[in-house]
């Protein structure tokens, strides 16, 4: 007590520290709970923007639709893990497939914060999109095949936590 009576402005010093790191360390650790991503989270937003894809396909065109997931380690050798989404999707006879897939191409084009890549120069046509989280999403046209069908694939990016 003798001490702090005599250095007033150190105790108020060792007080603001205290309360200082106390605050970084509560922050440090909201934050990392906040922008952890689970294996869940992942597969969510891949299969979300598939959904969204799926969803410029008129329902009564759609025959039937099924996923396939897969989930591998990070490329980069990290403790997350990616998954890759492949989505095959039959649809009627008689749909013009390769003219939807250049609809959607033209719609992604001139979409804010998404690129589309359009080949059909040999075999399906295949188009990637890119959204601004540079997730990519490749859709190939099978239209040679009965019945048509389209096939979606996706990965995601690593999840933080398993």
């Amino acid at each position: 007590m003798r001490w702090l009576r005599k250095h007033p402005t150190m105790a108020l010093a060792a007080a603001c520290v205290i309360l200082l790191v106390g605050i970084v360390a509560t922050g440090i650790a909201l934050s990392s709970s906040v922008n952890s991503l689970t294996v869940d989270d992942v597969t969510t937003e891949v299969t979300s923007g598939m959904d969204e894809l799926q969803a410029q396909l008129s329902a009564p065109s759609i025959v039937s639709a099924a996923d396939t997931i897969r989930t591998e380690p990070c490329p980069d050798g990290g403790k997350g893990t990616l998954v890759a989404v492949e989505r095959s999707i039959v649809v009627v006879d008689g749909f013009d497939l390769n003219g939807w897939v250049r609809e959607l191409s033209a719609t992604y084009s001139a979409k804010e914060g998404w690129s589309a890549t359009l080949d059909s120069a040999l075999g399906p046509s295949t188009l990637t999109l890119a959204n601004r989280s540079l997730m990519l999403f490749t859709l190939e046209a099978f239209t040679a095949e009965q019945p048509q069908g389209l096939v979606m694939k996706a990965t995601s990016r690593c999840s933080t936590v398993d």
